[in-house]
Order: C-alpha cells, then sequence, then structure tokens
C-alpha cells in the first residue's frame, strides 16, 4: 500500500489508519488503528529506528516558516516578517489549522481499487514511414515488394 501523509506548513504527518488484520484473529492485534504503517515505514528506511523500533523522526518537511529561502524572499520584498507578508497575501493561519485538522482525524482504510474492463489497444495507426510505398526485400530475393504485401505469399 501507499503511504498516506496529512500536511501543515510544509511538514508531513502520517495518516490515521484502521485496519482488520484477519491473520491476527482472536488476538488483541486483530484491529490496528494508528498511524499509516506504510508511512512509518519510509520514515523508518529514512531516518533509523530508536530502541523500540519506532522511526526516529516522525514527520518529513520543513515548516515553510523556517526555509532561509523563503525568509530571504520576504527580505527582499521588504517586509519586516513572514506574519507581515503572510497577513498581505491573505494566508488564515485559523483555517490553516481548521484543514489539518479535519484531514488528520479521516480514518484511512486502505481500500483496493476497483478493477475496471481492459483499456483498448493502445498504439498502431498508420504508416507514417512511407506512405505504405516502403519496399522489402531486392537482396537477392525473387522481387521487390510493397510492404503492404508481407503477409501475403509471394507468386511464382
Amino acid at each position: 500500500m501507499s503511504p498516506t501523509w496529512v500536511s501543515k506548513e510544509g511538514v508531513f504527518h502520517p495518516a490515521k489508519e484502521h485496519a482488520v488484520l484477519p491473520h491476527l484473529s482472536g488476538t488483541d492485534k486483530e484491529v490496528y488503528d494508528g498511524p499509516d504503517r506504510a508511512a512509518e515505514l519510509e520514515l523508518a528506511q529514512a531516518h533509523g529506528v530508536d530502541k523500540d523500533g519506532k522511526p526516529k523522526l516522525t514527520t518529513f518537511g520543513t515548516n515553510f516558516r523556517k526555509n532561509p529561502d523563503f525568509i530571504n524572499f520576504v527580505r527582499q520584498m521588504n517586509y519586516k516578517s513572514i506574519d507581515e507578508y503572510l497577513g498581505d497575501i491573505g494566508y488564515d493561519m485559523e483555517k490553516v489549522e481548521r484543514d489539518f485538522k479535519e484531514k488528520a482525524s479521516e480514518i484511512v482504510k486502505h481500500k483496493l481499487p476497483v478493477r475496471g474492463p481492459e483499456p483498448a489497444m493502445i498504439g498502431g495507426g498508420t504508416d507514417t514511414s512511407g506512405k505504405g510505398g516502403d519496399l522489402i526485400g531486392g537482396f537477392g530475393q525473387e522481387r521487390e515488394r510493397p510492404a503492404s504485401e508481407v503477409d501475403k505469399p509471394l507468386r511464382k
């Protein structure tokens, strides 16, 4: 399964996951509720694990307010602070916080995709190399013939 993330100001957190694990039926671990396991695996592969087997870092990314390029951009625009710039462009911190909480509360259930019908054959089309006038043969064979006659037997 692919990992699912929830972001806030450039920092990506694993989404919540709910999964029923039938191979663990009858145990207390049959139902998993917690951070997305695929996201935690990516964090563990990128940052390593601690002594408990959990990822050392729990997020990816950096808050854009600490990004040196963004700070330099704000200064070049003659703003005294990032908050002043964000206020001028209409950035609403309350809306961002509300959206983040809403997205973080959604539970990912990793359902299998629905299989659709096989797509029609892609490719083919017209012969653009010689408009059907390509010749096959001519190197010691009986006669040259157009490429459109390749599947037709030669007459003697």
